[in-house]
């Protein structure tokens, strides 16, 4: 009866921990998966600490994992995950997981490349789709199937797919797909020629992305726009959107900026404005890309020769073709390492076959060895249980001995109790005292606090700049006073310096590039000064403020951006 009891339990034990473990990783990845659209990055991240441990690797792991690695744009070499997806979910009864995984696969295959294979699985995927009603993967079908429509003379076609995903995005009110559909409509019209058509998408996009401040779609909205005035022949409209875009600029990549400059320097040659044409143009020069240093070299050709410069413009329509070449060169390339690929794929999918069969031989040893540890338990527990009996009699011999120990302890722990006691009458005495402590800093501290306001409102200069606040806000004729002149600004600077801790004395010894000027609206920003007030105080208008609070943050004391504006920096606790 014994044997039998013992090993239930430890077949229990065997099971629950092999459960438990799964149990842990299903709720890993349904946690990885519930924030695979909203917070595409904390999905990465957890299925590649999932991938970095032993735990098994199903299809759902292999899917989630193929789309993490997509919603991040992750490098994909090899459609070995999504294979492993597709030859379970293909097969399955469940619609709703069979056309998302025709929708990575889409996905996954136009990241490498294969767009016949991304459109057989986006069709796939949207035919399954009509058996679920999921707007969300409705709207993300036909979005990406106008997207390989794009690619192909079928415009038309990709214009219809991204209408339908106008209209499953406009259902599930979701504005940034709105905006981006909108912007894709656009462009394809205009592809088509359709100008009225794309400007009516384009202006929808803008006014919608305006609404939201979605400042990076704006800045690629309003250059398309630019793109339009400038089919069109109207320059000067092409130029005032095109400034639009640049002033978005600086919430998109570098690239991006790039771009427009370039842009905006075509645009002025089509005018004749030549200083200018060749300032944007090499403003705009992209060293990192091979398109970009075509379409350089290409303007800096036209320009030489309106200027009679045509030795210049000969040398760089000879650089145009040399990076012609090259791109030529490049797309060939691609297309021998697209081939590589597929070979590479059908070698991983041989891999991952060897490696199914290398775990299932792991698996089967593991089990070996767990019944022959089970014997083996057994065997020593029929072995302990005849040795107890011997051992019984000398225990209840030794059991007397610790009763003795024991009252000898008990003794002992009643000492340590008293000492506890005392040490615990000790320590409230102590902390009493502390409290007396505690309150007399407070009160030091309010003391020191106190006059620091008093030592500021008693200050000439801080008076004076209160003068020049309350006259800006009020709405009757009212005399403003004066800007502060140099001795009122250094008096001004002693007491922020007096009263906080050296501020102005350190931002000068660590950000030596800094202006007085730029130490002077740092130290009213401390004072607690808002914005229409710096402007009154400086007599300068709002944008001329921002222009300068973005250049002393960006330029001399948070290059990095490790703070939101400049008064989070200068009103941290310890910003220095």
């Amino acid at each position: 009866m014994k044997f039998i009891l013992v090993c239930i339990l430890l077949s229990f034990c065997i099971t629950s921990c092999t459960t438990g473990n799964n149990d842990s990783n299903m709720e890993q990845l349904q946690f990885a998966d519930n924030y695979m659209t909203t917070k595409p990055e904390i999905s990465l991240k957890i299925l590649d600490s999932l991938n970095n441990t032993d735990c098994p690797k199903d299809h759902y792991f292999a899917l989630l994992y193929a789309q993490a690695k997509y919603r991040n744009y992750a490098r994909i070499d090899n459609d070995s995950l999504i294979l492993v997806a597709l030859q379970y979910y293909s097969t399955g009864s469940d619609s709703l997981m069979k056309a998302r995984t025709y929708l990575v696969a889409a996905q996954i295959y136009r990241e490498l490349g294969l767009n016949d294979k991304s459109l057989k699985y986006i069709r796939q995927a949207a035919t399954t789709s009509e058996k679920v009603a999921d707007k969300w993967l409705s709207s993300n079908i036909f979005y990406l199937w106008g997207r390989l429509l794009q690619e192909t003379p079928d415009i038309d076609g990709s214009i219809e797919k991204f209408e339908l995903s106008l209209h499953y995005a406009k259902e599930l009110k979701d504005t940034m797909s709105i905006i981006n559909r909108l912007s894709e409509l656009g462009f394809n019209y205009l592809a088509e020629n359709k100008i009225v058509a794309g400007t009516n998408k384009i202006n929808q996009a803008i006014e919608l992305a305006t609404s939201i401040n979605a400042y990076e779609d704006l800045a690629l909205l309003y250059g398309r726009k630019s793109q339009i005035f400038y089919i069109l022949g109207n320059y000067e409209e092409a130029l005032d959107c095109i400034n639009e875009a640049m002033i978005y600029n600086q919430y998109t990549s570098h690239r991006d900026s790039l771009s427009n400059l370039n842009f905006k320097g075509r645009i002025l040659l089509n005018n004749n404005l030549l200083d200018s044409a060749e300032y944007y143009i090499e403003q705009g020069r992209d060293s990192s890309s091979l398109y970009s240093l075509s379409s350089f070299h290409e303007c800096m050709s036209i320009l030489k020769e309106k200027q009679g410069n045509h030795a210049e413009a000969l040398k760089h329509e000879k650089s145009h073709s040399e990076y012609l070449k090259k791109i030529i060169s490049d797309i060939e390339s691609n297309k021998i390492a697209e081939l590589n690929k597929q070979y590479n794929s059908a070698q991983i999918e041989a891999e991952n076959k060897q490696l199914k069969i290398n775990n299932q031989q792991k698996s089967i040893f593991a089990l070996s060895a767990t019944i022959i540890t089970i014997v083996v338990a057994l065997m020593a527990y029929e072995y302990t249980l005849h040795h107890r009996r011997k051992a019984r009699l000398a225990l209840q011999e030794q059991l007397n001995s610790f009763n003795n120990s024991i009252k000898q302890m008990q003794q002992h722990e009643n000492q340590i109790m008293a000492d506890r006691l005392k040490m615990h009458e000790e320590a409230m005495t102590l902390t009493h005292n502390l409290d007396d402590k505690t309150r007399e800093l407070e009160a030091a501290r309010k003391l020191i606090s106190d006059m620091k306001k008093h030592l500021l409102q008693n200050n000439a200069a801080v008076k004076k700049i209160y003068d020049i606040l309350r006259a800006s806000s009020n709405t009757k004729k009212y005399e403003k006073p004066a800007p502060l002149n140099e001795s009122e600004i250094d008096e001004l600077i002693t007491a922020i310096n007096n009263c906080y801790d050296n501020f102005a004395e350190k931002l000068r010894t660590r950000f030596s590039g800094l202006s007085p000027s730029d130490v002077y609206i740092c130290c009213l920003i401390k004072l607690g000064i808002d914005n229409p007030g710096l402007c009154a105080i400086l007599d300068i208008s709002d944008n001329t403020l921002r222009k300068r609070k973005y250049r002393i943050k960006k330029e001399r004391l948070d290059p990095n951006g490790n703070y939101t504006s400049l008064e989070d920096m200068i009103r941290a606790p310890h910003p220095l």
